[in-house]
């Protein structure tokens, strides 16, 4: 369900154009079996703001079915990626879609529980300072641990970092649960609304919750992260 009016979404979705005929072939076999991938308006925000920042290494929390981290391998020919993912559905065809296309040598795909392999990068981290941080970070996995996955994140961010949460409006459920389905998500509903609250709260960081696509949320460190 869209969050906004049909005709809106419908009209800006007319000027959608795939990064190239590989990636529209992809998005249209997902799409034709109900897969949920990155929604077209989505990704011509994301396409903008990578314009603007230009990340050298993303982390993406959600592979899914990898066609997001196809896309920003492709936007950025010169980026890293990392994605993390940890149902093994979705492993197995995310790792198939990334041996088929070329710009999936450049994505580090982790496989397992986001939780422990964060804290395992962050402990990495700690114990080699040479190690990269990120300076893009795109979340858009388990709706009810976002706050968990950001702090995390941000422990292995360069000072200014762009983080992006996906769904933060969780089909509109977020605001009213009358919508179809909200009463059935109560429990993704209250964390997600605790996560907003603490991030709007945060004084050192610039935040902006927008309703493109399921609604994002556009967050910027401001400051170095201190252990």
């Amino acid at each position: 369900m869209n969050i906004t009016n049909d005709k809106i979404i419908a009209f800006i979705e007319s000027y959608y154009k795939s990064i190239d005929d590989e990636m529209e072939g992809l998005r249209k076999k997902n799409e034709d079996k109900g897969i949920p991938i990155i929604l077209r308006e989505t990704e011509n925000f994301l396409s903008f703001i990578l314009s603007l920042v230009k990340p050298k290494h993303i982390l993406e929390i959600g592979t899914a079915y990898g066609y997001s981290a196809l896309f920003f391998a492709k936007t950025l020919p010169n980026a890293e990626i990392t994605t993390i993912e940890r149902s093994q559905q979705m492993v197995s065809v995310a790792s198939a879609n990334f041996e088929c296309f070329p710009a999936g040598e450049r994505i580090n795909f982790y496989d397992g529980d986001a939780s422990k392999i964060l804290d395992s990068m962050i402990e990495d981290h700690s114990a080699n300072s040479d190690l990269d941080l990120y300076d893009f970070v795109f979340i858009d996995a388990s709706k009810s641990h976002y706050r968990e996955f950001f702090d995390k994140a941000e422990k292995l961010c360069k000072p200014g970092a762009i983080i992006i949460c996906d769904n933060i409006l969780i089909h509109g459920w977020i605001v009213d649960r009358s919508y179809e389905g909200g009463k059935r998500h109560r429990t993704n509903i209250k964390y997600m609304k605790q996560f907003i609250d603490y991030i709007q709260e945060r004084d050192d960081l610039t935040v902006s919750i927008i309703s493109s696509g399921d609604g994002l949320a556009l967050i910027k460190l401001n400051n170095e992260y201190k252990n």
